[in-house]
């Protein structure tokens, strides 16, 4: 299997380290590492010159990686002995004497590395710890092992979480900082962490922000199998480029969470150590005192937008009450005005877990003179363990309480000092599911719907163009959305608004703007006046939007929350969404847009009345088939609608190729299922009957800006619905980028029953075609050496065939493009 790239950083199989200064990795050197380890300790005994006498450096003992720390006038030195051999990578330390010219030293840097072709994370970085495998590369103390990854574009903060990490023991799986020349960048790193078995969640600290559709497929890949929570500073800083709100819409739909204090990092820090993740936002609250349980619900339902008091069913309630007897409150919260022992903490969590209207228990606990504190601290570190959702608790008091916290920690079992802190915490896991739920929504046009017609929006703007106008007219304004069907009234009718203005419902708006990170967004809030989007209205998103993702956007919207939710009838509600959809599809379809507002949008008895509607054109011509250069102008890579085509066999089926997309789960199970045992195996090497959640997850949720899996479908009737037609899918070809970040690795699988079609061909043209475009160094895959009708195939297309080094009964097939 392909190393990622990163591995030199991360796993290095050799080592050199150059330093004028005592740091860890000198007298603490990894077993692995010992014998493949150069060490040069710059000190009063040994001078740079003689060491480098000692030590030739040269293609013979090569080192993968090398560590500097050294003042800056021996800088330039020790990077001419590096040239003797150059490393993969390289990590460039602080050191303690300050540069007086850093500008110059970043430049000289940035050269040598460009030069050698070698990765760098310095000058200045924190370094890599990677506590399981005992390499510090960092001149700080060593964190624990966990399971947690964190990464952070600040030294200094790095420094100041791993010094809380230490104080309270929690452990980490690594610890990495950026430096000033960037090299490697933030989303190089979330790339390898997000195949890191040792890592199970991600905590990112970012300030700036460079290329906004990287970061988010990075993000959007890690945060697809693993939790991904971001802090970021410099919202207020002007200097700092790209707009807060939009970053806050691009985490949403990368399936990240956001948390907006340093002191709320903690708090998720510590709730990531707990395995179970949430399935929604139902709390159940557990406390032995009724003020606790109340300031945490006054927090919980003041300020969260994704958590409410879960309701208990009957028979939890009953049992609930058994157990604590009378006087007690089992409604939610639950409240024990008796003494709680261990062995009723235990009962009752077990109870409340079980009650399918619960997501997560939250037991809050004060000291008690009549209770044994630590007996029921060592009933939730027994019950942790068996717990099938997560538990986060909150242990009120400092002399007798801090230790039983710490007790709680080091046994894996997160606790929290106020309600607040352990609110946040479990916000955190809650809004990763909430989140999850927009990461993985496409647009996906449908055939009932009608076709835009977007040559002649084409004709239009380049009609602008030539006449060197950037701004539309109203009526020019109204065409282009007519021309992609927006169902919508122009002007005013006051017949028909009558219902909006004797009711006082509020006009609403609807807006595009661009954002020099993250490209156009769309935002839906009050309308017929302007309005400062504050921090607390979340009526933002990006394009592409499907009819989720609109009802989404709508129902964030704080103009809904607090003005519309009980007005807008269902069939205004969907022409909202669709009038959404239109104008996510224009700003896909149309790079040239910069600004649209449609405003105001009177919510009439029977229709949307559209007022007004501006629309301004960037300044720069902008490509007419964004389609052809990849969608630059978006964050996210919309749905390739561009690859479906609609096909005949030879005697008159219909079929179409078309790329995969989420709700394909299930056909795609059954797809699988249907395969014969020889196929499966020949698939995949085993007689697996079905794919895991895991790879059913990884084949049809694809990042179409780095990836593609095509399905060739036809429909059959299903006898289970009358005879009516439904899809199925008869063919798979896909590629998923390897570790190497330049390549990819392909498989392709036909249903048995329609095998000697042509559609292993033409699924696997198109592959190829796609492939290439996106711009992959090479493509390959793994066949089996008697499969003869594949590698028959393969080498008809220009494949390679070459034997596999690794697997004699497998053969290597596969095709460079550069």
């Amino acid at each position: 299997m392909l190393r990622h790239r990163l591995a030199s950083f991360f796993e290095p199989k050799s080592l050199i380290v150059i330093s004028d200064m005592d740091i860890p990795i000198l007298t603490a050197v990894p077993a692995s590492l010992g014998q493949k380890t150069t060490a040069l300790h710059i000190n009063e005994d040994n001078s740079f010159e003689q060491l480098v006498q000692e030590h030739p450096l040269d293609a013979s003992n090569k080192r993968e990686l090398a560590v500097v720390c050294v003042k800056p006038s021996l800088l330039e030195k020790v990077l001419a002995y590096l040239e003797g051999a150059p490393p993969k990578a390289l990590i460039m330390l602080q050191s303690d004497q300050v540069d007086m010219d850093p500008k110059q030293m970043q430049k000289m840097v940035r050269e040598w590395v460009t030069k050698h072709k070698c990765m760098l994370l310095g000058p200045r970085s924190f370094g890599i710890q990677r506590p399981h495998l005992n390499l510090n590369l960092s001149r700080a103390a060593g964190a624990g092992a966990g399971r947690v990854a964190m990464v952070s574009q600040s030294r200094m903060l790095l420094m100041s979480v791993l010094d809380w990490t230490l104080d309270i023991n929690v452990g980490l799986s690594t610890l990495v900082s950026l430096g000033e020349v960037i090299n490697i960048d933030v989303h190089d790193i979330l790339e390898y962490l997000a195949g890191d078995p040792r890592t199970d969640s991600i905590v990112l600290y970012l300030d700036k922000l460079t290329i906004g559709r990287e970061l988010l497929s990075a993000i959007r890949n890690a945060a697809s199998v693993k939790p991904v929570v971001i802090l970021r500073a410099g919202r207020t800083d002007p200097i700092l480029i790209g707009n807060d709100h939009v970053f806050d819409a691009a985490l949403r739909r990368s399936g990240a969470v956001r948390v907006d204090y340093f002191v709320d990092l903690f708090s998720v820090l510590k709730a990531l150590t707990h395995k179970r993740r949430p399935k929604g936002g139902r709390i159940a609250l557990f406390a032995n005192g009724r003020a606790q349980a109340q300031l945490m619900q006054d927090v919980m339902l003041s300020e969260s937008q994704v958590m409410k008091m879960a309701e208990l069913s009957f028979e939890t309630k009953k049992q609930l009450g058994a157990i604590l007897g009378p006087g007690c409150l089992v409604s939610n919260p639950i409240i024990a005005y008796e003494s709680v022992t261990g062995e009723m903490l235990k009962q009752c969590l077990e109870i409340i877990q079980a009650d399918a209207g619960v997501d997560a228990v939250m037991p809050l606990l004060s000291p008690d003179v009549s209770t044994d504190m630590p007996e029921v601290v060592q009933s939730l570190i027994d019950f942790n363990p068996k717990a099938k959702k997560p538990i986060l608790t909150t242990l009120l008091g400092e002399m007798t309480m801090k230790p039983l916290r710490r007790v709680l920690d080091q046994a894996g079992t997160p606790s929290f000092r106020t309600p607040e802190t352990a609110l946040k915490g479990m916000q955190a896991l809650i809004s990763y599911h909430y989140n999850q739920q927009l990461l993985q929504q496409v647009r996906i046009p449908l055939f009932i719907m009608q076709t835009p017609d977007t040559e002649a929006g084409l004709r239009l703007i380049n009609g602008m163009r030539a006449q060197e106008r950037r701004d539309m007219t109203p009526e020019e304004a109204q065409s282009l959305l007519n021309f992609y069907h927006a169902d919508v009234s122009w002007g005013e009718d006051a017949q028909d608004e009558s219902y909006s203005v004797d009711d006082d419902i509020p006009a609403v708006r609807i807006m595009v703007k661009r954002d020099p990170i993250f490209g156009p967004w769309i935002y839906f809030g009050e309308g017929g006046h302007e309005v400062k989007i504050s921090a607390s209205d979340q009526g933002l998103d990006l394009p592409p939007l499907n009819a989720y993702l609109a009802a989404q956007l709508i129902e964030r919207s704080r103009i809904y929350r607090q003005e519309i939710q009980n007005y807008v009838e269902p069939h205004i509600y969907q022409k909202l969404q669709k009038l959404l959809e239109v104008v996510s599809d224009l700003v896909s379809d149309f790079p040239g847009i910069e600004e649209l507002d449609i405003n105001p949008i009177v919510l009439g008895h029977n229709k949307l009345n559209v007022h007004r509607v501006k629309l301004r054109l960037t300044e720069q011509c902008m490509p007419d088939a964004p389609e052809e250069t990849g969608y630059k102008h978006m964050a996210i890579y919309p749905y390739p609608h561009h690859l479906i085509e609609h096909l005949r066999f030879k005697d008159g089926r219909e079929w179409t190729i078309r790329p995969i997309r989420p709700e394909d789960a299930e056909q795609m199970q059954n797809f699988i299922r249907d395969l014969s045992e020889e196929s499966r195996y020949l698939r995949f090497v085993s007689m697996m009957k079905e794919l895991t959640p895991k790879m059913l997850a990884r084949y049809t949720y694809v990042d179409y800006h780095r990836e593609l899996a095509l399905v060739a479908t036809t429909t059959v009737p299903n006898p289970e619905n009358r005879g009516l037609p439904q899809e199925i899918i008869i063919g798979l070809a896909h590629y998923l980028r390897n570790a190497d970040g330049v390549g990819a690795e392909y498989a392709l699988v036909i249903s048995d029953d329609w095998q000697g079609h042509g559609l292993g061909r033409k699924l696997m043209t198109k592959l190829l075609d796609e492939a290439k475009d996106q711009g992959l160094d090479y493509i390959e895959g793994v066949v089996l050496s008697n499969n003869k009708p594949m590698l028959g195939l393969m080498t008809s297309l220009g494949l390679s065939n070459d034997p596999d080094l690794e697997d004699p009964s497998m053969r290597r097939v596969w095709m460079p493009f550069k």
